[in-house]
């Protein structure tokens, strides 16, 4: 083990706990800038006149931005640090936030979820290679919190906007409301007790060229199938079941349900899955999903709670395991690190289209059915690319010398 992380694990308890409490908040920022519109969609075209698909470029524009700055991620934690890029993260996130109080235009919320993805992109290509660095010896389970506070800011911005619309001088005020967290998150990264370790980058001739690894793309393929369901419930879930006659708060609790169980998901796969063969329960957790996209489009109001819950817990599961299933590949923190970046980066771009997709669909047909039919096949597909991932064959595949 190298000196950073024995000194890490030499920390006080304290000290860790500290750093657990930091990766939770990081992750609670980090969707509810785009669960926050799902609520108040029909709210938002009714102001502003957009269409479908254009509302839809408010959760695909931040997913792109994810992908798009994740291409670039090696230079950007080189030139930032883990502490100063993940400082410029939250006040960029803080920025695009705040611009929602203002009165709501159709390019009055793309600017803001342009500035809100670049900040949100930050944090999301750094946290990865922080957690390899920092618990090497806990990567699956610390993942899985991470992962698991990411889908609980989901799931509170997807419940809480309604409620908070309720209660403010004007309800799109709401959507800008979450800035607070982000500056709360902020102050307390700033704080002394924050102990981040310096980036170590090996020699430049050493470091990993992921775009040069068929493995590198054919994982970036598999993150985006895997990230597509995901990107296409948050954006329509809610407005699906608005023409059922549920109302936003309605909506918005489904939402956090399906966040919620996404939480589940997220802790108990990871955890169960203690070997680097990470493939049995990535197939649990497609197939969970593509049951949970079944029942919406054939038999939405059935049990809809119910498929809600299949989506989360299988979305939920995949994602962590999939992160963790990358960061196998390469012993070296910063190495892993900038594998997994390369996999955001074509994963994020290419699942940033779904809620486009799904919007055209529905503009389209008038109905969400194709949609979430859409999502089952893309589940066939990733059971079929799942197999390919035997860890005998990691040390053959990619290799950072």
């Amino acid at each position: 083990m190298s000196q950073l992380h024995t000194e890490f694990y030499t920390d006080s308890r304290a000290s860790r706990l500290f750093g657990l409490l930091l990766l939770v908040l990081l992750g609670l920022n980090l969707r509810p800038l785009l669960t926050s519109v799902g609520p108040l969609t029909d709210e938002l075209i009714a102001i502003t006149g957009a269409s479908f698909s254009s509302i839809s470029l408010l959760t695909t524009l931040p997913i792109l931005m994810i992908g798009l700055l994740a291409l670039f991620a090696g230079k950007l934690t080189m030139a930032l640090g883990y502490k100063r890029g993940i400082s410029l993260g939250l006040i960029v996130l803080t920025g695009g936030l705040l611009i929602r109080f203002l009165p709501p235009s159709t390019l009055l919320l793309l600017v803001s979820a342009f500035i809100g993805g670049f900040g949100i992109a930050l944090l999301h290509i750094i946290i990865p290679e922080l957690t390899k660095h920092r618990y090497l010896r806990h990567l699956s389970l610390v993942t899985g919190l991470w992962s698991a506070a990411l889908m609980g800011g989901a799931a509170l911005g997807a419940v809480l906007t309604p409620w908070l619309a309720q209660w403010l001088p004007q309800r799109y005020y709401a959507l800008a409301a979450w800035s607070v967290l982000a500056i709360v998150t902020a102050l307390i990264w700033w704080s002394p007790q924050n102990r981040i370790p310096p980036v170590q980058v090996p020699p430049a001739n050493k470091l990993l060229r992921a775009h040069q690894y068929p493995r590198s793309w054919f994982l970036g393929f598999y993150f985006a199938l895997v990230n597509a369901g995901y990107a296409g419930f948050i954006a329509w879930i809610a407005p699906f079941y608005g023409e059922f006659g549920w109302s936003a708060q309605q909506s918005g609790n489904l939402l956090a349900l399906f966040s919620l169980v996404q939480v589940g998901g997220a802790l108990l796969l990871p955890a169960l899955s203690r070997s680097r063969d990470r493939r049995l329960w990535l197939v649990i957790a497609v197939l969970t999903q593509m049951i949970g996209f079944a029942g919406l489009s054939f038999w939405p109001q059935l049990s809809p709670w119910l498929w809600a819950a299949l989506c989360g817990f299988g979305l939920g599961g995949a994602f962590p395991l999939c992160i963790v299933m990358a960061l196998d590949h390469l012993d070296n923190p910063v190495q892993a690190g900038r594998l997994v970046s390369f996999m955001q980066g074509i994963g994020f771009m290419f699942a940033s289209l779904m809620p486009l997709l799904t919007g055209w669909f529905r503009d389209f047909s008038g109905d969400y059915s194709l949609g979430w039919q859409l999502h089952i096949a893309v589940g066939a597909i990733i059971l079929l690319c799942t197999l390919r991932f035997n860890p005998k064959h990691y040390p053959h595949v990619i290799s950072s010398s």
